[in-house]
């Protein structure tokens, strides 16, 4: 063999042993980087309506009566509906108009204590008769007022239903939506006075002494309240659609005059209040 053809050989073996290492080199892949969406942030805008439940304590100011209006107890448990428009106005500001309804059914009884016709500190017999007259209460088994017969009077307040009209400002973090409202609130309470009058009950029975002559409700009268309400509270969206609520508010109904202008009410009431809601 010349050199010739021993180089060739030589050439040809170099060549044919890169080609198959160059095949058994593995090239890495560059991967591209995951894509990470970010979740957008919660929409409050948009129309809502909810049922709500909770307490109310109350406080009642003396008027002019002398049955004392102060004594009057109307706390209790209180059931409603609420709905209301969100407006998202930026940086977290949340701008809403929010209106609702309640009724608590609630009402209370105070009653004098016995006093005598035309004595001291009481009614006249004339004054007795004219009440029973307007009302048209019946006197029992013919039997007619007469001085000296005791009577007690009693005033009776219901809160038939209340509700409130309000602006309220948020400041959302996401889900989570503490604010503060306001507005005016309006009520309905019933004022009703009752009148029984009895003969003296230390009379003989012969002159039919403690039977009951008249009784009867002398005025009844419903009238509505508006006042303003103040309040705060925080919402939390559990899903996009379903809104859960807490909040206090408090409420001054202002003064109302009852029974011909006799008695004065002054009606203010704490709530403490959970509701949920649905977002359309």
């Amino acid at each position: 063999m010349n050199i010739k053809s021993l180089v060739t050989t030589s050439v040809i073996a170099i060549a044919t042993a890169s080609a198959a290492q160059a095949a058994d080199v593995i090239v890495p892949r560059e991967t591209a980087p995951a894509v990470i969406t970010a979740a957008p942030a919660y929409s409050w805008t948009g129309f809502y309506l909810g049922a709500q439940i909770g307490g109310r304590s109350m406080k009642t100011d003396k008027g002019s009566s002398t049955l004392g209006y102060h004594d009057l107890k109307l706390s209790g448990m209180l059931g409603g509906l609420y709905t209301g428009y969100n407006v998202d106005l930026g940086n977290g500001v949340i701008f809403g108009l929010d209106t609702d309804v309640s009724f608590i059914g609630k009402k209370d009884t105070i009653n004098s204590l016995t006093k005598y016709v035309g004595g001291v500190l009481s009614k006249d017999l004339d004054t007795i008769n004219q009440l029973l007259d307007d009302a048209k209460i019946e006197r029992k088994d013919g039997l007619k007022v007469a001085k000296g017969d005791e009577y007690v009077e009693s005033i009776t307040m219901k809160e038939k239903w209340s509700g409130a009209t309000r602006v309220r400002i948020g400041f959302a973090a996401d889900r989570i939506m503490p604010y503060i409202a306001g507005g005016v609130a309006y009520t309905q309470m019933q004022g009703i006075t009752a009148l029984e009058v009895k003969k003296d009950r230390f009379l003989p029975a012969e002159d039919n002494g403690g039977k009951l002559v008249a009784s009867g409700n002398v005025y009844d009268e419903t009238k509505t309240l508006v006042g303003f309400t103040l309040g705060a509270g925080v919402d939390f969206a559990m899903t996009d659609n379903v809104l859960l609520r807490a909040e206090y508010r408090y409420s001054d109904y202002g003064k109302k005059k009852y029974f011909k202008d006799t008695a004065e009410l002054q009606y203010k009431t704490n709530d403490f209040r959970v509701g949920v809601a649905y977002k359309f």
